[in-house]
């Protein structure tokens, strides 16, 4: 049993299913598999300390949304697709799996207008793009320009879209915007830190930070 078990786990079911990040990634690991999976290879693939998925385990089947195959040497699991919680669990973790790509692909359409064609590159920076953003932390979205005119222009639609991210979202959009030239300035006086971030952008539209930086 986990060290904060869940009590009257019938009257909150979801506490006990998803209560933990070890159960979300049990639960994740075993929606995507179609055979029964090893215990130590659901270890594998979360990534996290095997006492962590030991306790998840134990807990999910013990209300049943796992299942354990019986007999043989090596224990194997799976999710149970007849479980009550099962069926909305699983189109939950559907929306799990597809939330980043969901993000960044609506992000992309908004680049896509014609009347966009000013931006020379968009890219994702800092915590998000490496994967490290914490609850509240804005995202930000580094823009350039192909001049201040332009970009003066493009303001009020990137404004729009990061009010319309937040509201699907539940993210803070930070988009920060240059003309090429400034940009380029800035560069030339760059801290680890800057140097860092663009290194590990993730590119949304246009060329490669890296690439305009330092044309």
């Amino acid at each position: 049993m986990s060290k904060n078990a869940v009590t009257g786990w019938l009257h909150n079911p979801l506490a006990a299913a998803l209560g933990t990040q070890a159960k979300i990634a049990v639960l994740r690991i075993l929606w995507r598999a179609s055979v029964p999976v090893p215990f130590r290879e659901v270890v594998r693939r979360s990534g996290m300390a095997y006492g962590s998925i030991d306790l998840a385990l134990n807990d999910l089947l013990e209300i049943g949304l796992v299942e354990e195959v019986a007999g043989g040497r090596e224990r194997r699991v799976f999710l149970r697709t007849s479980h009550r919680l099962a069926p909305t669990l699983m189109q939950l973790l559907q929306a799990d799996g597809d939330f980043y790509a969901a993000f960044r692909a609506e992000l992309r359409a908004a680049f896509r207008h014609s009347d966009l064609t000013t931006v020379v590159s968009a890219a994702l920076v800092g915590g998000v793009a490496r994967r490290e953003e914490r609850i509240g932390d804005r995202i930000d979205l580094v823009v350039i320009g192909s001049d201040r005119t332009g970009l003066e222009l493009l303001r009020p639609r990137l404004e729009q879209s990061a009010s319309s991210m937040c509201n699907t979202f539940g993210v803070a959009l930070h988009v920060i915007a240059y003309d090429v030239e400034t940009a380029r300035a800035m560069w030339r006086t760059r801290t680890p830190a800057a140097e860092r971030n663009v290194e590990g952008a993730e590119l949304i539209a246009g060329a490669p930070l890296a690439e305009i930086l330092g044309g």
